[in-house]
């Protein structure tokens, strides 16, 4: 079976991803859960996860877990691309509008709001979404800027997105603001926890240079992130930023490396608090992988 993590909780307990089991007339998506159990009398840390495997309905991607297990994700039934909520060993679909044609749940905070996007295919247009935990069942259109998208929610309600050209942040005072820097024409969003955003900026066409950029949710100000990394994969409530093969402690980069013979491209996708990194290593096969510490 092939697979990556993609996705950690921010106390590093929950684990989820994307596993393929493959034979010679088909490949079958899994949905890969890790939970792990505190060991006793060191709080925060945690011994060896235990690993759940869900085939029902054929999860394609996951997108995000909370500090509870509670893990979303996405999708592709009966040709649109619905959302579905995995929780307390069920996975169920989630509400949808009947006009927008796909569906896409993006993050959950703590409370288990849930935000995301659907896209109107006669404007061309997306709605950002919100799956309030108060209100099960139910579906809503945030209010936001035009062809708006809702990537994260914090655990005080606030919702980073992207808007048109720009990243957007939505305050739990309902204002809004963009996320941008100084002579930037455009701004895109990756991850954001606590009181930080990760992304990039540009100066010229979307398709051109760019800058990885980390903001400070307190000030809106950006920062150059450590020129070293290549992506912006996810970042921690600390500031942490994770790239692809290495993580930026602002005073120094640590890479992620490979411990085991043979297994090459390490590739990380996300950050908890504690500096547990989750993704993928590369050997005879992709496999779920995850670094201590970084």
């Amino acid at each position: 079976m092939n697979g990556r993590a993609l996705t950690v909780d921010p106390t590093g307990r929950f684990i989820a991803g994307i596993g393929y089991r493959t034979d010679d007339a088909d490949s079958q998506p899994l949905l890969l859960l890790w939970a792990g159990t505190p060991r006793r009398p060191r709080p925060g840390v945690w011994d060896e996860p235990r690993l759940t495997v869900v085939t029902i309905r054929a999860p394609q991607q996951v997108e995000d877990i909370n500090r509870y297990g509670v893990a979303v994700g996405n999708a592709f039934d009966g040709n649109v691309y619905r959302p579905w909520r995995y929780r307390n060993g069920r996975l169920d679909w989630l509400p949808v509008l009947p006009t927008v044609s796909n569906t896409l749940a993006l993050g959950i905070n703590s409370r288990g709001d849930i935000v995301g996007l659907g896209a109107v295919e006669q404007t061309e247009s997306t709605l950002p979404l919100l799956w309030p935990a108060d209100r099960p069942g139910t579906v809503e259109v945030i209010d936001a800027p035009f062809y708006a998208s809702a990537r994260e929610i914090l655990d005080d309600g606030t919702i980073i997105g992207t808007a048109g050209s720009f990243g957007w942040v939505r305050h739990p005072d309902a204002s809004t603001d963009r996320l941008t820097a100084p002579g930037a024409r455009w701004s895109g969003i990756a991850a954001a926890r606590g009181t930080w955003a990760v992304g990039s900026i540009g100066t010229g066409s979307e398709g051109g240079d760019s800058t990885l950029v980390r903001w400070d949710l307190r000030t809106g100000v950006a920062s150059a992130v450590n020129p070293a990394l290549v992506s912006t994969q996810d970042v921690n409530s600390r500031g942490t930023v994770l790239g692809d093969r290495a993580v930026d402690h602002g005073d120094r980069l640590v890479a992620l490396g490979g411990a085991i013979p043979g297994v090459r491209d390490p590739f990380g996708w996300g950050i908890a608090d504690n500096g547990l990194v989750v993704g993928s290593i590369n050997g005879s096969r992709l496999r779920p992988a995850r670094w201590i510490n970084c």
